[in-house]
């Protein structure tokens, strides 16, 4: 029996892992070839095996000054245990190593069960169908699972690149708005204060979601940082989501890695 050992952290917790299977193997009497391969070789070894074995822990790679916020307090509010591997930008996000997991060299990204997801807005989707006991994602028979999606990927798209070309003063003259996903930047933010004014108290009403981590996230560092405008509708919508428990939690953790000043 061919068994294949992969562990997101790369070759190294591989052979760990692949060490325990041989330990198991031997007291159970069983004869088996384990080889240990990490994630970009898994998929080409996996063809020929018998059985694929990954570890279940939960690896988080963040910095406290990404985006990788966001994900801690989906972590958060999910309950789960899961170790955090914090990267500094330049060579360490650019390393051979990182690369393996994230191309794109940043964070944040989990690793889980063998698999690697990255983007924000992929992993709160991902995490939330994952661990459904947490409740924060309808059911797939579920019609709230529409207005989940579509807020979710209204501020991964059409949000996040408004905001972006608006910071950067890349805004699109009228006459070519039709050019680009969020139309115009007004626009972008006027459809997310329908989305926040909707909020009775969260966007799927008594339900509270990975719609709302995400989206409000958005939200809540924007007004921040000043990069959406200053509305009744956000402000009462962040307010709530700042008194929740996992985002305090999670500020707190992310907060005491922030770097010391003088």
């Amino acid at each position: 029996m061919k068994i294949i050992a992969v562990c997101g952290m790369g070759i190294g917790t591989s052979v760990l892992l692949k060490m325990n299977i041989d330990q198991a193997l031997d007291a159970l009497g069983i004869e088996g070839d384990v080889e240990a391969a990490d994630i970009s070789s898994a998929r080409g070894a996996a063809a020929s095996a018998d059985l694929v074995m990954t570890s279940s822990e939960l690896v988080f790679h963040t910095n406290p000054m990404s985006r990788g916020r966001i994900v801690r307090w989906m972590l958060e509010e999910l309950g789960v245990e899961y170790r955090t591997e914090v990267h500094e930008y330049g060579k360490d996000m650019k390393s051979p190593e990182y690369l393996a997991i994230n191309p794109m060299g940043k964070v944040p990204a989990i690793e889980h069960r063998g698999v690697v997801v990255t983007e924000v807005a992929a992993i709160c989707a991902y995490l939330a169908d994952a661990f459904p006991d947490a409740g924060l994602a309808p059911a797939l028979d579920d019609p709230l699972r529409g207005p989940y999606f579509r807020w979710l990927f209204f501020a991964s798209g059409p949000v996040e690149s408004a905001v972006t070309a608006n910071l950067l003063g890349q805004l699109p003259p009228a006459d070519k708005a039709g050019m680009v996903g969020y139309g115009s930047y007004d626009q972008a933010m006027d459809v997310l204060e329908q989305a926040a004014a909707s909020a009775s108290p969260w966007l799927l009403g008594e339900r509270f979601s990975a719609a709302d981590v995400y989206v409000g996230s958005h939200v809540d560092f924007g007004l921040a940082f000043k990069s959406i405008p200053d509305r009744p509708a956000f402000n009462a919508w962040a307010g709530r989501l700042r008194e929740r428990e996992a985002y305090r939690r999670a500020k707190a953790k992310d907060d005491a890695l922030m770097p010391k000043r003088d």
